[in-house]
Order: structure tokens, then C-alpha cells, then sequence
């Protein structure tokens, strides 16, 4: 069934177009097990995406991994407006087997993150974008003639028209990306050196006990300034960015392990369970017992 939410794992598809004339930053990175489809349709921004930051202009897509870390900050005080999908891989897979053998969501996989797209390519996927923003409208007719006992009629219907249109979207972003590779392009990424190494610093230390002094001391600059620069570079501070490889570590071992949840908070850093639990519910949208329930594989 199609709903409009991103964490909750028995809803499978997510779509929302949106206007901010105003300065908007996320509040909270999140990462969900989703994939993600982010277009600008006008307006600039940055995006925070695992561990890179990525300048993202008007006419570009942005493909984001299930699983990854992600965040947007305003460029300035320019207005932008987006269109946002977010999907299960079975949404499509299980659509069809000859979408499944066509392995569409490698199309994330790839080192392509930010595609500016081509004049053709733009008018082609804006158009399936505004076909898929219609149907996944809570309003739409669909022309379906259903009788007040067979309501789930227009919902079948929609449901199978946005597998189609996102099927038809995921076929042309591929298309272009083997363009793109011929042409050995390479997403734009914004490089600040200092951050990029307390990024790799954050990346291998981040289970152990670290505060802002002890980061900064390894840089021989000061916790204001090291909290300053990397705000400034990333939009997260520096206990989001250390949080953030916590949960996806969590993560990973609520699915494959039979780790207690109390254990698994002090494995990956926390302090304890109760604040890794508002943690993981503030990133990921549920509990970790929530979260382990539907995702766990033993």
C-alpha cells in the first residue's frame, strides 16, 4: 500500500514535491532503508551524503543509497524547490521479473551521486517526476469504476501505475549514467582538507569515547574552531556526524546479530541504551526493537 513516510518498513513507496521560499536545513540527518531519488527543480544546495559533501544545482538528480547518511543545507538565502522519492527494492522487483533482471537499483551503487542532467534527459524525467507526483497525490482520479463495496480498486490502480512511471524513471536515469560514464564525468564534490581528514579521523574512532577536545587535539586546533569548520563544511555538528556511524553500525548488527540491544549500544559508542534509543529512533523513525523486528535476518 502506498503511504507518505520514509522509515516505516510496511509502507514501500514515498513521494513529495515541496516550495521553501525561506532558509530550510534538516534538522536531523537520517538514513532509512530506501532508496532515495532527490531532484532540484530550482534553487541550489548542499547535500551531505555518508562521507562527502556534494553542490547540488537546479537540474540535477541526486541518487542516495539505502542505508546511507544524508542531510540538506540551504546555499545561502535562495528559495528552492525539489521533488524527493523514496522506494523499496521490492516496490519494483517484485513488479516484475524482467525489471528484477534488469537490476535497476545498481543505478545507486555506482560513484555517479549528483547527475546535472542534459536538456533531453531533463525534459524526459521532469516529465515522469510530475506524472509520479500526480499519481501518488492523495486526490487523484484515477478513472477507475469502483463501486462503494471494492474500494481498493483506485488503490490497486495507483499502485500499479507508480511501479510503471518509477520503473520508466529508474530505465532512463540508467541510460544517462551509462552516458555520463563515456563522457568520465565525476560528481562535483566540495573538498575542505581539514574536514576531510577529521571525516576519516571521526570514520575510524568513532565506537570510542570522543569529545570535541580530544578531536580537536588531534589537530592541534581548538574545539571552537574545529566545531566551526566542520559545521560550516557539512551542516552536521560533530556528535551528529559521530552519532551517525553509530546508528549505521547499530544498524547492521540489529540484522545480523543476536547482540542484545544494550550490548550493541555500548559496542558502537553510546554512553547508554536509553540515549542510544532516542537516537536510533530520532534517525531511523523506530525503536531498535522495532527495528529488529522487521529487519533482523537470524
Amino acid at each position: 500500500m502506498v503511504r507518505k513516510t520514509v522509515y516505516a518498513p510496511h509502507y514501500d513507496f514515498f513521494i513529495d514535491q515541496s516550495k521553501k521560499t525561506d532558509v530550510y536545513n534538516m534538522d536531523f540527518f537520517h538514513m532509512h532503508k530506501k532508496y532515495e531519488i532527490y531532484y532540484l527543480l530550482e534553487g541550489s544546495r548542499k547535500y551531505f551524503i555518508d562521507d562527502s559533501i556534494y553542490l547540488v544545482n537546479a537540474g540535477s538528480l541526486v541518487l542516495i543509497d539505502a542505508d546511507s547518511v544524508h542531510k540538506t543545507a540551504n546555499m545561502g538565502d535562495v528559495p528552492h524547490s525539489r521533488i524527493v522519492i523514496n522506494f523499496s527494492s521490492s516496490f519494483i522487483e517484485d513488479f516484475s521479473d524482467e525489471l528484477k533482471a534488469m537490476n535497476l537499483t545498481s543505478i545507486f551503487k555506482t560513484k555517479f551521486t549528483v547527475l546535472p542532467l542534459s536538456f533531453k534527459y531533463k525534459l524526459i524525467i521532469e516529465n515522469i517526476l510530475f506524472k509520479l507526483v500526480e499519481i501518488g497525490s492523495d486526490d487523484i482520479e484515477l478513472g477507475a469504476k469502483a463501486t462503494a463495496e471494492d474500494e481498493t480498486l483506485p488503490n490497486a490502480y495507483k499502485k500499479t501505475l507508480l511501479k510503471l512511471q518509477l520503473s520508466e524513471l529508474l530505465i532512463m536515469i540508467k541510460e544517462y549514467l551509462e552516458i555520463l560514464q563515456q563522457k568520465e564525468y565525476e560528481s562535483h564534490q566540495i573538498v575542505n582538507n581539514k574536514v576531510d581528514k577529521i571525516i576519516k579521523y571521526i570514520s575510524a574512532h568513532y565506537t570510542e569515547d570522543l569529545t570535541l577536545t580530544s578531536i580537536a587535539e588531534q589537530f592541534y586546533i581548538s574545539p571552537f574552531y574545529l566545531s566551526k569548520i566542520f559545521k560550516k563544511s557539512t551542516n552536521l555538528s560533530i556528535i551528529e556526524y559521530i552519532n551517525s556511524l553509530r546508528i549505521r553500525n547499530a544498524k547492521e548488527l540489529l540484522e545480523s546479530s543476536s547482540t542484545k540491544i544494550a550490548d550493541i549500544a555500548e559496542l558502537v559508542g553510546f554512553s547508554s541504551s536509553s540515549h542510544f534509543s532516542r537516537t536510533f529512533k530520532l534517525v531511523t523513525g523506530l525503536s531498535p526493537q522495532q527495528y529488529k523486528k522487521y529487519y533482523s535476518t537470524r
